[in-house]
This record gives structure tokens, C-alpha cells and sequence, in this order.
């Protein structure tokens, strides 16, 4: 029972699990759960003012992304939080990156009291994201700075290395720099090996690590990147046309680096009239990647791909499905939602709903893909108050 209106975290859980009005509580992740508030609002009478120097709990809650993250650990599964009214400004690159695996950030609250993250200050500022099987789920971005070059930017590196049991030894680094919880890739790595730490050497560089999943492998070009990124639920919102996001999540160069990117439910509100801008860029080949259910408004006229850019580069088992996409492009020589030039992706594109003003012909992804069409509208010619078809066409 809870004493003196303390509530309990019950942290040894329950042997034989607990029901609430017959309704059975599923806990989905085995780790850590954590809140994060620094709202002036107290949640209890018996709360305290959020601080990166309480123990995290409901009534006695972090103040920081970073500050929360400083206490999980890689790959056991840990939840924060976030309380409704939260709100957090990143001015630069370094402020908070995403660098826990398998950490979930659930937001509480509907609409301006989500939990609200600004950017400001730099073009440059931005959310690093460095580990595997990160998500965040109903949180609202806002850009207060003009032409934020990306939101999220995701690292990799391509390294020399070999493992012995889960010992990594890196003995060249080629590109990038290696980060706690990213994702080890290889041929003959096992799925699902992360960076547990590094033991020794240089930060970051040549050195020793410890892995997550035991494997014997010789000497040869290893890649870590984040992935398994989601991003659900959310907002991004441009404070007007000169404050915007360019870009909300940009790609690294190590291919597979981005697999498994989940980027589903979210709503875009883009403003800004100064510079091409496309929700979502990778410049290396991924796999196993979801884009569905969004919806997203676009001021800028210029020809450009609103939601995706893949440069040269193919995805496999892409799934882009249900999206809303109004773009008033009076121009698409590529494509208007997705441009592209790779030419071995596999995947469907479904049910999604395009809008643009290209009198000509609209084009919404680029032509050679290899993907599958069903039930995709785009007006045919662009026009205000008219209906799209079926695109491309039927057979």
C-alpha cells in the first residue's frame, strides 16, 4: 500500500502477473522505467521539480533527454517517460544524442503539451543518433532557426576488426567513429550484435570493445550505424517560412546503416520557403524500410521529393503505404514524393494520396524502381479542386 501518498514503482514486478479489472498489464520491455519532466506543473502534491540529480521515478523525475539517458543501459530495453508540458531546447550537435539502445521515448500529453523539443541558435543544431532500435513516440519538433540543415542526423563508421567470443578488436578505422549501442555489421557478423562499451584505446577508435552476441570473426571490414530507428506519432512543425527544418532525418554513408528505420503516424508541417526541403535523406542502400500513415503539408515549390531522397542508392523491402503528401510543385522531373535513381529496390508503395500543381505531368517517385504500385493517387495534371487518379496508371 502506498504510504503517506508515496506510489509504489513495485520494482520486482509481479510472479504471477497482475490484472486490473480483468484488463491483464503486458510490459513489452524487460528494462528500466524512467520519467523524465521539467514542467512547472508538479504531477503529486508529494512531487518534486524535475533534476538531472533526482533517481528519475514519478514523483522525482529527470529534467533532460541526456540527463535520463545517462542512466540506461545498452540493450536492456529501458523506457522514458516523457511528461506532458516537458520541454527541452537544442542549440547545437552535442546537447543530447540518441546513444542508448533500445531505448523507447514515449511522450505523454496531445497536442501543445506534448513533450516539446526546439531547436534554435545553428543551422547545425541537431540530434545525433548513435544506437540501435532507438524509438520515440509522440513528441512534437518545433524549428526556430532558419534552414536547420537536419533534425536527426545518423552516424556510422567502417572500421578493421575482428571478433573473438564478444571481444572486438579494432585494429584500423576507416571512417566514422564507433559509438556504445550501434549496430555491428559485416559479412558473418550475427543479427542483433551491439556495441556493449569499449574496454580500450582510443575513444571512439582503434581500441578493444565488448559485443552483445558471442561469435568467433576473422579479421575483416566491419560497419556500425543505428539500426532500427522508429519514430512514431510525432510532429515536426517550422515556426514559419525562414524558421524550418531542411531535413528531418539524414542517412549516413555506410550502407545498412539506416535498416530497419521505422518512420510511421507522424504529421509534418513544413513552412519554410527558403530551400529544398525533404522530410527524409539516405545516401547508402538500407533495408527493411517502413514509411506509412503520415501526413505532411509542404510550402516550397521547387522540384524536389517531399518525403524521401535516395540519391543513386535502392531500398529492399521498402514499405511506403497510406501516406497524405500535399506538395505544390509546378515542376517534377523527379519524383514529388520520392526521388530516386536506384534501380533494384523490392517493396510495395499502396494506398497512398499525392497532391502537386505540375500542369505537365506529375511524376510522385521516379520511373525503374522495380517496386509494386497499388492504389496510389496523384492528379494526372496538376490543378486546385480536382481529384487524383490512379498512379501510375492501371494495367
Amino acid at each position: 500500500m502506498p504510504i503517506g501518498g508515496a506510489i509504489s514503482n513495485y520494482p520486482q514486478g509481479f510472479t504471477y502477473g497482475i490484472n486490473v479489472r480483468g484488463m491483464p498489464l503486458l510490459q513489452m520491455q524487460n528494462g528500466n522505467v524512467y520519467w523524465l519532466d521539467n514542467s512547472s506543473v508538479l504531477s503529486t502534491p508529494q512531487s518534486v521539480a524535475g533534476s538531472d540529480g533526482n533517481r528519475g521515478t514519478y514523483q522525482r523525475p529527470f529534467s533532460t533527454l541526456a540527463g535520463a539517458l545517462g542512466f540506461c543501459a545498452q540493450g536492456r530495453g529501458d523506457i522514458i517517460i516523457v511528461g506532458s508540458g516537458h520541454r527541452e531546447t537544442i542549440s547545437n550537435a552535442t546537447t543530447v544524442a540518441l546513444n542508448v539502445a533500445g531505448v523507447a521515448v514515449i511522450g505523454q500529453g496531445a497536442g501543445l503539451f506534448r513533450p516539446t523539443f526546439i531547436l534554435d541558435t545553428a543551422a547545425t543544431a541537431n540530434i545525433p543518433v548513435r544506437s540501435a532500435a532507438m524509438s520515440i513516440q509522440n513528441c512534437l519538433f518545433l524549428a526556430n532557426f532558419a534552414d536547420i540543415t537536419s533534425l536527426f542526423t545518423a552516424n556510422s563508421a567502417s572500421v578493421t576488426a575482428s571478433i573473438a567470443t564478444t571481444v572486438m578488436t579494432v585494429t584500423v578505422v576507416g571512417s566514422g567513429t564507433l559509438y556504445p549501442g550501434a549496430s555491428v555489421m559485416g559479412t558473418g557478423i550475427l543479427p542483433g550484435t551491439i556495441i556493449l562499451s569499449q574496454t580500450s584505446g582510443t575513444t571512439g577508435g582503434v581500441g578493444v570493445y565488448e559485443v552483445s552476441v558471442s561469435q568467433t570473426f576473422s579479421s575483416g571490414t566491419i560497419t556500425t550505424g543505428a539500426q532500427d530507428l522508429s519514430i512514431d506519432n510525432c510532429e515536426f512543425r517550422d515556426i514559419s517560412s525562414s524558421l524550418n527544418f531542411i531535413t528531418l532525418l539524414t542517412g549516413s554513408a555506410s550502407a545498412n546503416a539506416l535498416s530497419g528505420l521505422q518512420f510511421t503516424r507522424n504529421m509534418i508541417s513544413s513552412l519554410g520557403t527558403t530551400a529544398a526541403t525533404t522530410a527524409i535523406k539516405t545516401v547508402a542502400a538500407q533495408d527493411r524500410v517502413r514509411i506509412a500513415d503520415n501526413a505532411g503539408n509542404w510550402a516550397v515549390l521547387n522540384d524536389t521529393a517531399a518525403m524521401l531522397a535516395t540519391a543513386a542508392t535502392s531500398i529492399t523491402n521498402f514499405e511506403f503505404a497510406r501516406n497524405s503528401i500535399n506538395r505544390p510543385n509546378t515542376s517534377t522531373t523527379s519524383g514529388l514524393a520520392i526521388s530516386t535513381s536506384g534501380t533494384a529496390w523490392t517493396g510495395q508503395c499502396y494506398d497512398n494520396r499525392i497532391w502537386g500543381l505540375d500542369a505537365t505531368a506529375q511524376i510522385w517517385i521516379d520511373t525503374g524502381t522495380k517496386l509494386a504500385f497499388n492504389q496510389n493517387f496523384c492528379p494526372i495534371t496538376g490543378a486546385a479542386d480536382k481529384s487524383g487518379l490512379i498512379n501510375p496508371a492501371a494495367v
